[in-house]
């Protein structure tokens, strides 16, 4: 089998592989796109902000800041903040990606989500010629952008047409909820949620709407000193 067969047959299983994981990320995208209606956004600039960050939890975080008129400078910390995990996940990959050029790992790097990391972790683990699975990387991505994208745009349509006496404004609040309960699976995951909600609570005081960027530090710091004395 010649190198460019080995690539497609990447790119499609990739295709195929991450199509089960739809069915949890196109409900996100709609509430993604409510959430940019909701928070003042006009329908360009909530696809704009999907087009080029391609992060729901970013993204969420974005619109409830916006909703909020926060300053940029804190919206811009709160959205680096949250996709932190994004660094480990780059430093896992790492190792494998070694070989490639500076444009493919660019590539690479703005398409990394947590359902692509987890893929690409199975894939590169797998027994095998591991030369061309960045192909298979790629072909969970562009199923991933595009489905994510479409559902976007689906909840802005959405979130355009309902009346604005509706008010949309519990929309985010309501979505973080729902993110939440399913995601908090181990005592350190619980340990950063309640810690980051006290300190959020004790600092909503402070100016600039500072109170999610200090409580998301907080709560990253938490879990991850529980799970070093767990490792321990």
């Amino acid at each position: 089998m010649n190198l460019d067969s080995i690539r497609r047959r990447e790119f499609l299983a990739g295709c195929r592989d991450v199509v089960p994981l739809l069915l949890g990320l196109v409900p996100f995208g709609l509430a993604a796109g409510v959430a940019a209606i909701a928070a003042g956004m006009t329908p360009l600039e909530g696809m704009a902000l999907s087009i080029f960050s391609f992060s729901g939890i970013a993204q969420l975080v974005v619109c409830q800041l916006v909703a909020i008129d926060s300053p940029i400078a804190v919206t811009v910390a709160a959205a680096a903040v949250v996709s932190l995990r994004l660094v480990m996940y780059s430093a896992a990959l790492a190792p494998h990606l070694a070989h490639l050029d500076r444009r493919w790992r660019a590539v690479i790097a703005f398409f990394m989500t947590d359902q692509g990391f987890a893929m690409a972790v199975a894939r590169f683990a797998a027994p095998g010629d591991r030369g061309a699975r960045h192909w298979y990387y790629l072909g969970t991505a562009v199923v991933l952008y595009a489905s994510w994208q479409l559902a976007v745009l689906a909840g802005i349509v959405a979130g355009a047409r309902v009346p604005a006496a509706w008010s949309l404004d519990f929309a985010v609040t309501l979505t973080f909820i729902a993110l939440l309960v399913p995601v908090v699976r181990t005592r350190a995951d619980l340990a950063a949620a309640l810690v980051a909600a006290g300190v959020a609570l004790w600092a909503a005081g402070l100016p600039y709407r500072l109170a999610l960027v200090v409580a998301s530090i907080a709560g990253i710091a938490a879990g991850l000193a529980l799970e070093r004395l767990h490792q321990r």
